[in-house]
């Protein structure tokens, strides 16, 4: 018997909460599990972030629709996303190929559900980027970003559903780089090419995943209790009712806000008036 509904979307956040925590995964998507508990301490600085983060996002989104920078940087009142916008006017966009689509969701069928992929620019030409703009405080190492399921799910559902944005034509995966650009860090990178032979072993690896979720008989723990600071279901769970702190979670490797977990709804989120 399925864990799933038939209608079921995978997602890098769906996979990647499975992979870090199973019964995460059940808490928040099977059982629909409202969160009980904040994730780390000082959670008006964590909203903050996360606000700064969004408007970080909204703003870039509308320079790339046309807008123009000079009447996006007069409405920017926070000098933090001031300072990051100001970045990326100077070299967010250089060596980006010119055919673009910011904010791109691109979903494929993938063995009996879907597969999403919610992308902040998509840019096409002789080489194909898949650009992620990051607010947080510290660069993951790169072993760890190569690990992580929005590498992966990413760089995969661009090679298998792209090809109706390149003119009909398929993107082999050698033309496709994913590239992380950090804002707080004056626009650093940590860029991942592609290639068949990792196109098939992601392949392998995604369906592997999505069969242990749909026949899993239990969902058990993380061994790795240290994440548990920053779950907002630790207390269902016995693993403690303080959150960890933010410092700590400056300091983890495993510490990005994703904003894809707020569905944030760019053709919803109101205009910056002018």
């Amino acid at each position: 018997m399925s864990n799933l509904p038939d209608d079921f979307m995978f997602s890098q956040s769906s996979l990647q909460d499975f992979v870090d925590c199973p019964r995460r995964f059940e808490l928040k998507y099977l059982l629909q599990q409202r969160y009980p508990a904040p994730e780390v301490d000082e959670m008006l600085e964590f909203e903050h972030r996360m606000e700064q983060g969004q408007l970080f996002h909204q703003v870039v989104h509308q320079h790339l629709l046309g807008i123009p920078a000079s009447i996006l940087k007069k409405r920017i009142t926070d000098t933090d996303v001031a300072e990051w916008f100001e970045t990326y006017l100077d070299i967010g966009l250089k060596g980006v190929p010119t055919k673009r689509y910011p904010e791109k969701t691109l979903t494929i069928p993938f063995g009996d559900y879907g597969l999403l992929a919610k992308i902040d620019l998509l840019a096409i030409g002789d080489t194909v980027q898949i650009i992620d703009w990051k607010t947080s405080r510290k660069i993951p190492q790169q072993a760890t970003l190569a690990k992580r399921l929005q590498t992966i799910v990413y760089r995969y559902v661009v090679a298998k559903g792209a090809a109706y944005l390149n003119g009909g034509t398929t993107i082999a995966p050698e033309k496709i780089e994913m590239v992380y650009w950090y804002a707080a860090e004056r626009g650093k990178t940590r860029t991942f090419p592609y290639s068949q032979a990792q196109f098939d072993a992601d392949e392998a690896y995604l369906l592997q995943l999505i069969t242990d979720i749909d026949n899993s008989q239990g969902f058990p723990l993380t061994p790795d209790d240290r994440r548990c600071r920053f779950c907002t279901y630790r207390s269902l769970c016995d693993r403690g009712r303080e959150a960890g702190s933010l410092d700590d979670w400056d300091n983890t490797d495993y510490n990005e806000i994703d904003l894809a977990d707020f569905d944030i709804d760019f053709d919803q989120i109101a205009e910056i008036e002018f």
